[in-house]
């Protein structure tokens, strides 16, 4: 009962071995992979989203070239303004969905470049994933299970994370 040394606890993982949290990010990114045609064929996925995004954070508005005149989520949803930037956003997160098993943290800090190019600011990235898991959990609520619906959320606050974690490296503009 002494040291143990050949004890299986005192094994550590070779470098080839991926730690566990890598390991359960693949088997996640995986399963959005699996659902994401079903979640594309959503009708109008991009301009939903963003027009559920709007509505629920109206400051944002300006930053999309919104009229403040289109109040409710119907105005949104057939603004031009909204259904451009939902098509780029579905675009660009279908983008890191794509690579998400393979390329992920690549994936990130080039969309992390594009949206400091754009101007969007850090507190508005945990928006776009979360409006995005409100329209597929509406949209898709008998079509998902609460596994999938979960892996999305997980998924997609990995995503705010990581684009977060990566616009802090890059200087604060002026807001000026």
């Amino acid at each position: 009962m002494g040291c143990g040394s050949s004890s299986v606890a005192s094994r550590k993982p070779s470098i080839s071995e991926p730690s566990s949290a890598v390991t359960d990010f693949i088997v996640l990114a995986r399963q959005v992979k699996q659902t994401w045609p079903d979640v594309k064929k959503i009708d109008s996925l991009g301009a939903k989203t963003f027009a559920y995004l709007l509505h629920k954070y109206p400051q944002y508005k300006s930053f999309y070239h919104v009229p403040e005149a289109y109040k409710s989520e119907a105005d949104l949803l057939n603004a031009e303004e909204v259904k451009q930037a939902g098509e780029q956003f579905i675009d660009w997160y279908s983008d890191i969905i794509e690579h998400s098993d393979t390329q992920f943290n690549e994936k990130l800090r080039e969309k992390a470049i594009e949206l400091n190019n754009q101007g969007v600011r850090i507190n508005q990235v945990k928006y776009y994933g979360d409006s995005l898991v409100h329209v597929i959990s509406y949209e898709l609520q008998n079509d998902l299970t609460i596994e999938e619906k979960r892996a999305w959320q997980s998924f997609c606050n990995q995503v705010s994370n990581g684009l977060t974690m990566e616009l802090t490296k890059f200087p604060r503009k002026s807001i000026v």
